[in-house]
């Protein structure tokens, strides 16, 4: 009797051992599910980067009559909100200078600057140049090239009165000449250095007469109230079409051509990231390639796209700068 006593003690103590050995195995085995829920860091969501940007400030020179740019402004603007796919606002400045001013206090991030006024802002710290305009050549009728490869350069033509008996520089002695503005680089800086090359004082030989955009220049002309002007070659295509002045090409004549100028550029303020410059150059490549956006680079400065650009091309106007020095037209 002892015996099995002995035998059932045993057993009961056997199994009291194994049934609190597997509830401390279980009770130090997690679920699986809290295992991960215990050791899975929560998902981090990377914050929306800064636009650079609130809103893009781009501004267009007032190269031809303020009105006509007006009407294209918004076309613009609209196409580069769709490429850049931020907003856009794209204003006419009131002359080169005020853009250069806007871009030097980075009022404005994008400049369509002309030749010199780029020279100007690059040289005041105030801009850099991201593209330069491609445009067809035209001949000596005014007639676009068309078969031609597109050219980043001009000519600044002389184009007179009918009957004014101007037929050479050295002739333009004592005459008045309209121009588009005194930083107008086809308009007056190489005019200027034209006449100095032919022995004429551009400061006291000539008179100069500011007529607000090479439209305008080319109608002082043509309504009599000057003699002569220097344009961009062809600005007398600028009114074709117009029944008003079906005639101007007839009454209003070339004689020569410059040399050959630098086209003018898109820039940015050197402050824009490297990212947004490129960004921008992009958008307007882009824009160029388009039906739409071609029809309107056309008839705000007949653009007819845009190329990689270099600072160093904009050295030989830098050079007629430093000669125009000596001379003041107050």
């Amino acid at each position: 009797m002892k015996k099995l006593l002995s035998i059932v003690f045993v057993l009961i103590l056997a199994a009291t051992l194994f049934v609190g050995c597997a509830d401390k195995e279980e009770a130090s085995t997690p679920e699986v599910s809290e295992v991960t829920e215990a050791t899975e860091a929560p998902a981090e969501t990377e914050a929306p980067a800064e636009p650079e940007y609130d809103v893009l400030e781009v501004q267009l020179i007032p190269s031809r009559d303020a009105a006509v740019l007006d009407a294209q402004r918004k076309p613009l603007q609209d196409l580069l909100e769709a490429e850049l796919g931020m907003p856009v606002n794209v204003t006419v400045a009131t002359d080169y200078n005020a853009l250069i001013e806007a871009m030097a206090s980075e009022q404005v991030q994008v400049g369509l600057l002309a030749t010199t006024a780029y020279v100007l802002a690059a040289d005041e710290g105030a801009a850099e140049a991201i593209l330069k305009s491609l445009r067809y050549d035209v001949d000596d009728n005014g007639s676009k090239l068309l078969d031609q490869p597109l050219v980043s350069g001009y000519k600044s033509q002389l184009v007179v009165a009918k009957d004014s008996g101007i037929a050479s520089v050295e002739d333009l002695a004592g005459k008045k000449i309209a121009i588009s503005s005194f930083t107008s680089t086809s308009g007056f800086v190489w005019p200027a250095n034209l006449l100095a090359d032919h022995g004429l004082n551009p400061e006291t030989d000539v008179e100069w007469l500011n007529a607000g955009g090479h439209d305008n220049a080319i109608l002082a002309v043509y309504n009599g109230e000057a003699d002569a002007a220097f344009t961009f070659k062809d600005a007398r295509t600028l009114f074709e079409g117009e029944d008003f002045y079906d005639d101007l090409m007839e009454n209003v004549v070339f004689v020569m051509n410059t040399t050959e100028i630098p086209n003018d550029t898109i820039s940015v303020i050197p402050s824009m990231s490297d990212e947004m410059k490129q960004r921008v150059a992009d958008a307007f490549m882009a824009i160029a390639a388009s039906d739409e956006g071609l029809e309107i680079i056309r008839a705000i400065y007949s653009h007819e796209g845009y190329a990689p650009v270099t600072d160093a091309e904009y050295d030989q106007v830098r050079e007629y700068l430093a000669r125009q020095e000596e001379w003041s037209f107050e």
